[in-house]
This record gives structure tokens, sequence and C-alpha cells, in this order.
């Protein structure tokens, strides 16, 4: 299995958990069409990023399912390394039952660090994807989902929230007066 048939994976299994979630809200707060084309480019994005992020964490579980490390290893592997690649897709971890090789390989072949960078590219699309709505309470909302589910500050978060918070807190430091 190769790793653009890992990702199609992700894209039709977790990216719709979040999609549905988020458009049964957005359907409960009647928003509009154009806010439901955000959240299905958004949870497209984040769930994928959330898939790449478990499959690094469970790296060290080495079986027989579709995982985005041992597709781009398969993929950039030659002969007898493809091969031992291919038995562990097909059969599981076998004889190396730590997985250790198995991750050393993986490592050898830079599959870690690929999936590394293509876990900050769909979180960075996950954010890109809000910059249509108008909306700053849900732009901002669904950017701290991100900062949640991976750990992270999200930088520049909402400049609609940071206006709005600069002005409230000026308003309560005079308040305070």
């Amino acid at each position: 299995m190769e790793a653009l048939e890992v990702l199609d994976i992700f894209r039709k299994k977790t990216a719709p958990a979040f999609e549905v979630a988020l458009r049964l809200g957005a359907a409960y707060g009647e928003a509009g069409e154009d806010v439901h084309r955000v959240l299905g480019r958004y949870s497209e994005a984040l769930g994928i990023a959330y898939q790449i992020r478990d499959d690094l964490e469970d790296l060290d579980v080495i079986a027989a399912t579709p995982s985005l490390p041992l597709g781009i290893a398969y993929e950039r592997a030659k002969s007898d390394s493809k091969a031992v690649l291919e038995q562990i897709w097909t059969h599981g971890s076998g004889a190396d039952a730590s997985g250790a090789a198995t991750r050393e390989l993986m490592t050898s072949l830079g599959a870690e660090d690929r999936c590394r960078r293509l876990l900050e590219a769909y979180k960075e699309q996950a954010v890109r994807s809000l910059v249509e709505l108008e909306n700053a309470s849900l732009k901002g909302l669904l950017r701290r989902v991100v900062g949640k589910i991976f750990g992270v500050e999200i930088k520049g978060w909402c400049s609609e929230f940071e206006a709005r918070n600069v002005a409230s807190g000026e308003a309560r430091a005079e308040a305070a007066r």
C-alpha cells in the first residue's frame, strides 16, 4: 500500500467523523452554506492531521493495518527492504515482535520525518481553511480546536479576536481607574 492510499483512507475515515460533528453544530446554529463548505475543508485537513499524529504515536505497534509511516517507507524502500516491509504490511511484525528493526528501517528511509512534515502541512491547511469565515468567534474556536488537539499555540490565531480583546482590555483598564 502506498502513502496516497493511506491518506485516502484517512480522508474517508477520520475526516468525516470531525465533519459530522461540526456540521451538526453548524446546522443547529443555522449556519449558512458558506460555513458548511469551510467546515468540510477544515474537517478534511484536521482529520488527516489527527490520523497522521496517531500513526506517529503508535509507531511502536507494527501490525498489518494501514499506516502512513509504513506506506512512505514502502515507497522509498528498495529490494530487500521493500520485501521486509511488504511482509510486515501483510502479516504484521512477525519475527520482529518488538518492531525495533522495522522502526529503524522506517527511520533510515525518512518515513517519520516525512510524516511530521505532512502533519504540519495538514494542521496549517486546517487553520488556513478558516480564513473565509466571517464569524470571529467560530473562527477562533476552530483554531483553538487545532491547538488543543495538537498541543500547540496557534499564533496570530484570529485578528478579529485580538482586536476585540485589546479593546476589551482597554475598557477594563479604563473602568478600573
